[in-house]
């Protein structure tokens, strides 16, 4: 029977959408019998997903993770004793004991001091990629940390064709042995098209991200929408999910006087009414690899407003089922905009070419293909 240990590298949050295929993956392979084993850092809120795992037949090994917020000296001084523990209890782990092992990153964690030579210790593994920064800057330690890594790997799948080529370039290396993923979307994809949603007075717009502009750009979002042209006319922003800058916007749309069309909902655990309950779903954004919402918005048959960043460009095809803003600055999202609300009776039509897409290009068995990229 094949078997398969995940190391999960994601430590800065509890979970996240990049958790989502490897996750996934354990449970399908544990459900058909397969030895897997999971390593992840050690967060409350996980401990029920991990759970869940278990149950179904997998190992789970926690990293220590104690002290992490560093928000007091007593956090600082257990931070310290947690690196200690985790570097030892890293070389314990039985990775000898399966045919392959999958490294998932919320961003490089491999280049740290804890990881970077840990390639040394496995024979064959396959690293997950789903964030990237133009702007990256690599010192040669870490930059030859992440050539060791990826040139060893069995394979290396991106989140985002935009990923390798950005790695590719700050490395100075090719990167052959590579693949894009699919992450799996976090609901039940509906078997036909959504309905499209009737006016009732306000074209309701939703963005579901965090609020961090300098990646999110929902800054730029709110002013190019405080025009006087735009005060004027019937819509209402949505703004889902937390971050460091909600203070910031909150600001940001009183100074702009669009508290009766701007609003912050917080974090949702509901996304699909979110979803069907918008006209228009936005993610104009400077950075980003593919988020999971878009093809969720797609699947349930909306037009999408995307940057032309990471893969959103390849899932939305211009004035067919969205449009695409040449960057997020606030005058491309404003003539973006300009250019949909004006194609606004076309939505319906839109939405239903959206769903058309996804069922063409989001594979019904998502785990079986992401098993057989890793040579299963």
């Amino acid at each position: 029977m094949p078997s398969i240990f995940f190391i999960s590298l994601m430590n800065g949050l509890p979970w996240g959408g990049s958790e989502e295929l490897w996750y996934r993956s354990a449970l399908y392979a544990a459900q058909k019998g397969w030895k897997v084993g999971c390593a992840v850092y050690h967060w409350k809120e996980k401990e029920q997903k991990l759970q869940l795992l278990e149950k179904a037949g997998c190992s789970i090994y926690w990293f220590p993770n104690e002290g992490r917020k560093k928000e007091k000296l007593a956090d600082k001084i257990q931070y310290k004793l947690t690196k200690y523990r985790l570097k030892r209890f890293i070389k314990s782990l039985p990775v000898k004991d399966y045919d392959m092992v999958v490294i998932n990153q919320g961003g490089f964690e491999i280049h740290t001091r804890e990881w970077r030579n840990y390639w040394k210790y496995l024979d064959r593994y396959a690293l997950l990629f789903h964030n990237y920064s133009k702007n990256e800057q690599w010192g040669s330690s870490k930059k030859k940390a992440l050539e060791n890594w990826v040139g060893k790997a069995y394979i290396n799948l991106f989140a985002s064709e935009q990923i390798r080529i950005t790695m590719q370039q700050q490395l100075g290396i090719s990167i052959t042995n590579s693949a894009t993923l699919i992450n799996p979307i976090t609901i039940s994809p509906p078997a036909n098209i959504t309905p499209f949603p009737t006016k009732t007075g306000e074209y309701i717009f939703a963005m579901f991200a965090a609020l961090e502009t300098n990646r999110k750009a929902q800054d730029n979002l709110v002013k190019a929408l405080s025009s006087d042209k735009w005060k004027k006319r019937p819509w209402q922003l949505r703004l889902y999910g937390e971050g460091k800058d909600r203070t910031e916007l909150e600001k940001l749309v009183r100074e702009n006087k669009l508290g009766n069309k701007v609003f912050l909902k917080g974090h949702t655990n509901n996304i699909t009414q979110e979803i069907i309950a918008a006209h228009l779903i936005l993610q104009i954004t400077h950075q980003d690899a593919m988020p999971i919402t878009v093809v969720e918005a797609l699947a349930f048959s909306r037009p999408v407003i995307v940057s032309e960043v990471g893969d959103m460009p390849v899932w939305i095809i211009e004035e067919i089922n969205g449009y695409i803003s040449k960057d997020a600055s606030i005058e491309s999202i404003d003539a973006t905009l300009e250019k949909a609300w004006n194609d606004r009776d076309r939505w319906p039509e839109m939405g239903k070419k959206s769903f058309e897409i996804f069922k063409e290009k989001y594979p019904a068995a998502l785990e079986e293909s992401f098993l057989k990229q890793l040579g299963f």
